[in-house]
């Protein structure tokens, strides 16, 4: 199957940037999940946003949340054992880094798994606003990131991957090697771009957005 040969169609009124992920746990270097490469995404995802808000395109924040009492984590709790500690709503560091603070006006959707529509409104909240495409950026790339854009594909969304504003991470040796962080960008953002969505750059997305009438 081949991959998609041009741009996808859009329109300023109908496209919403989705930040997934941004929170000090994985994006300050003392979150408990630090993810190093967040830091070379903020400028990006800072510009962007900017130029979304002041053209009236939807801004959208997903934070991963949960009770902190066992209550709602499920499997999540099985994969990791102190998630109940880690993102809980009394942990200052579920809240999204101070540099990309959520503004008056913009969305935020807490999620309790990696994907931005699993068990919340953003379906909903999308299609209120007659959203059909979404630009998506945050951490992980191939994790929160990756399950969103699969989940908005399969709900006829579409999607553009923000390629120098998602940042991956790197694996240890778990019985095949590690994993560079690196490696895993290059990867994920070629299988979105063969598999499911438009990959382009922040630049290229913000001049196409100020081009519209």
């Amino acid at each position: 199957m081949p991959k998609l040969q041009q741009p996808w169609p859009t329109t300023r009124d109908r496209t919403a940037l989705v930040i997934v992920d941004m929170q000090k746990v994985f994006c300050d270097p003392d979150g408990t999940l630090y993810v190093p490469s967040t830091a070379d995404i903020v400028p990006a995802i800072r510009e962007l946003a900017a130029t979304c808000r002041g053209m009236g395109v939807p801004v959208v924040y997903l934070r991963h949340i949960v009770r902190g009492d066992g209550s709602d984590t499920g499997r999540m709790r099985d994969l990791y054992p102190d998630v109940d500690k880690v993102l809980a709503r009394s942990n200052p560091y579920v809240e999204i880094i101070d540099e990309l603070a959520p503004k008056p006006g913009d969305i935020v959707v807490d999620k309790l798994f990696y994907s931005g529509f699993h068990g919340t409104d953003l379906d909903t909240v999308l299609r209120s606003r007659d959203v059909d495409t979404l630009m998506v950026c945050g951490t992980v790339t191939n994790v929160c990131c990756d399950t969103t854009i699969r989940d908005a594909v399969h709900r006829e969304y579409k999607v553009i991957a923000i390629s120098d504003a998602n940042a991956a991470m790197s694996y240890p040796d778990l019985g095949w090697g590690t994993v560079s962080a690196e490696e895993v960008q290059k990867v994920a953002l070629t299988t979105f771009a063969y598999e499911f969505a438009e990959v382009a750059t922040m630049e290229q997305m913000r001049q196409r957005l100020q081009n519209q009438s």
